[in-house]
C-alpha cells in the first residue's frame, strides 16, 4: 500500500518496515509511532520472521518525533507527556525487548528520535551521506533513550558532547566510534543490507532469539550473574540443534524449522 504511513513487506524471512511519511522526513507522529510498535510486536510473534529491518522512504531515515503533535496539544491546552508517562510502552522499549534481531537501514538523516530508533536496533547499515544527531537539548526535550544508551555505547565524554550540543554527526564519524556495521555508498545500501540480513537469517532462528535476549537481558549485570541467567528458548533441546549437528557432519546447509 504505497499510500500507507508504514509499509510492511516479508522477504526471505525478514520483515521490512518502511516509514512512509517522506513529506515530513518520516517524522514519528502518534499514528506512525503506534503502527510501528504494533508491527514490531507482530513480527516478534510470527514464526516465519527471523529478523526485522527498518528503513525510511524518500531521502531521510527518520527525523524523530513530529513536533506538530506537541504544538497541537499546546494549542489545545493539553500537556505533552514524555515517554515514561504514556499509557503505552515506548517504541524504543519495544524495540530492545524484541526477540528478533533488528537492523536499521539508514538511507538518510536519522535525527533525534530517528537516531534513537537506529540505536535501538542491534545492527546498523548506513549510506555514506547519512547524518545523525540528538538535538533535543536545542528543542527543550529529553532524548531519554539516547541519554541512557549512548554513554554505555561510546565513551561518555563523546556521548555527552553529542547530547549537550545536539550537533550533526556524520556517518564516517559514527563508524569511527563503532556504531555502524557497514558504511557504503548510497547506491549500494540495499545490497549491503540484504547481504548482511541473508547471513543473519541463515542462522538458526531460535539461536538468534536466545543470543538477542541474552545480550539485552544481561546488560549491566556482572559477568558472574549474567552467565547464570538462562533466557530465551532452550536451543539445546530443540529439533534445530539436532539438525545443525546432522548438517555439519553431512557437509550440507541446515534446514531450520524454528523448533
Amino acid at each position: 500500500m504505497t499510500g500507507d504511513i508504514l509499509l510492511v513487506e516479508d522477504r526471505d524471512h525478514v520483515r521490512y518496515l518502511t516509514l512512509n511519511r517522506p513529506e515530513v522526513r518520516n517524522a514519528l507522529n502518534r499514528d506512525l509511532n503506534d503502527r510501528l510498535v504494533d508491527a514490531i510486536i507482530e513480527a516478534d510473534h510470527d514464526p516465519h520472521v527471523y529478523a526485522i529491518a527498518i528503513t525510511g522512504s524518500g531521502p531521510a531515515f527518520c527525523s524523530g518525533a513530529d513536533l506538530k503533535d506537541a504544538r497541537d496539544l499546546a494549542a489545545a491546552g493539553k500537556p505533552f507527556y514524555g515517554p515514561l508517562h504514556n499509557n503505552r510502552r515506548s517504541l524504543m522499549e519495544v524495540m530492545i525487548d524484541s526477540r528478533k534481531p533488528t537492523l536499521a537501514i539508514v538511507n538518510g538523516a536519522a535525527m533525534a528520535g530517528g537516531f534513537e530508533l537506529a540505536l535501538s536496533c542491534d545492527l546498523r547499515v548506513a549510506a555514506d551521506g547519512a547524518v545523525f544527531g540528538v538535538p533535543e537539548a536545542k528543542r527543550a526535550r529529553g532524548a531519554h533513550f539516547a541519554s541512557v544508551l549512548l554513554p554505555v555505547t561510546v565513551p561518555p565524554g563523546i556521548a555527552m558532547e553529542w547530547l549537550y550540543t545536539g550537533r550533526r554527526i556524520s556517518a564516517p564519524e559514527l563508524e569511527r566510534w563503532g556504531l555502524l556495521n557497514r558504511l557504503v555508498p548510497a547506491d549500494q545500501l540495499q545490497a549491503a543490507a540484504t547481504a548482511l540480513l541473508d547471513d543473519v537469517v541463515a542462522s538458526a532462528p531460535l539461536s538468534l532469539q536466545r543470543l538477542k535476549l541474552t545480550y539485552r537481558k544481561t546488560a549491566g549485570m556482572s559477568p558472574h550473574a549474567a552467565i547464570r541467567l538462562d533466557t530465551g528458548p532452550d536451543v539445546y533441546l530443540s529439533e534445530d540443534q539436532k539438525e545443525g549437528a546432522r548438517a555439519f557432519l553431512e557437509r550440507r546447509e541446515p534446514r531450520w524449522q524454528g523448533r
